[in-house]
């Protein structure tokens, strides 16, 4: 592209034809043949006064066509056809602390919601270019963010998640990944990926219902699995003793095509990077271009400080020189 001077909205310049009857005005009126009877120091600020407010109506109208001269290198972009939706179990179970932190502490043990929450934003933020959103389940599933190339917004709401929004009394898998799905965007071509965040405990639901419906429409499923074998008290109860389903989170994959993580291994976050990597190894990369540089803010400022001047020309004007 050349570096010649240009607009982006030309027809806008037909504006100027306001100037015609100012042109007319300053010719015939009777109101400018009265000025000429005024003092010269009063001619001139009104003289002054009229030059700038014509210059600032010159400049609006360029601003509003949007000049663009010179040469600038506009920068690549590059992005993943990869959305994945995090779909996080918030039920009662997840406030178990029965999950390894990997902190050094012997015996240190966190939340399965915190030890998932910590495995996805890891991973989520080493594969930068894919689209993701978020769904939790409250009985009953619910899309939090959209998706969004904005990935910062996915990773702060996933930081706002803790044991106060753990208001659910039940899991409910099969509505979590039903609502997951339907935030995909049938429109937008890319592969689609659930990663469903949970011990696997589903008190509702049929959740293989919600697989064959993923694995008819293309929708992949990984499965990070958190807690134990061995399970604790769920909190708040004596006797109801919650363990991880561990089979129920590896069908989820494999019916699916996606593969099972298992949040106790140190390596999890790394292994579901590697995952997300390899579902879009290619990106869509747009190569650097030359084009020219909008200008129409230089022509804004030259239009606010000429209409500036035009008021200010017209200062003191009753005063005596």
């Amino acid at each position: 592209m050349s570096g010649s001077f240009g607009f982006d909205y030309p027809w806008v310049l037909g504006a100027f034809a306001v100037f015609i009857p100012l042109v007319l005005f300053d010719a015939f009126s009777r109101l400018k043949k009265r000025e000429r009877k005024l003092p010269r120091y009063l001619r001139l600020k009104l003289l002054a006064s009229a030059v700038f407010f014509r210059l600032f109506l010159a400049c609006f109208i360029i601003a509003l066509a949007s000049p663009r001269w010179g040469i600038e290198q506009a920068a690549g972009e590059y992005r993943r056809g990869l959305d994945a939706v995090i779909a996080v179990d918030v039920s009662r179970s997840m406030e178990i602390r029965d999950a390894p932190s990997f902190s050094g502490i012997a015996g240190g043990e966190i939340s399965r919601l915190e030890r998932g929450l910590v495995i996805v934003r890891e991973a989520a933020a080493a594969v930068p270019g894919v689209r993701f959103a978020a769904a939790v389940s409250r009985n009953r599933g619910l899309v939090t963010v959209p998706l969004t190339w904005d990935n910062e917004t996915v990773l702060s709401f996933l930081e706002t998640l803790d044991g106060s929004s753990l208001t659910g009394r039940g899991t409910n898998l099969e509505s979590l990944v039903d609502s997951a799905a339907g935030a995909f965007q049938s429109s937008f071509p890319s592969r689609r990926l659930i990663l469903l965040v949970s011990d696997g405990e589903a008190l509702t639901g049929t959740l293989r219902t919600a697989l064959d419906r993923c694995a008819r429409d293309d929708i992949m499923i990984s499965a990070l699995a958190v807690g134990s074998e061995e399970g604790r008290p769920v909190p708040g109860t004596e006797d109801a003793i919650s363990r991880r389903d561990s089979a129920a989170m590896r069908i989820a994959a494999e019916r699916t095509g996606g593969i099972y993580v298992d949040a106790s291994r140190e390596d999890a976050a790394r292994t579901l990077a590697a995952h997300l990597r390899s579902l879009a190894p290619e990106t869509e990369t747009r190569s650097s271009r030359r084009e020219q540089k909008q200008r129409w803010p230089v022509f804004v400022l030259a239009a606010t400080a000429a209409y500036a001047l035009s008021k200010l020309s017209l200062l003191k004007i009753g005063k005596k020189e």
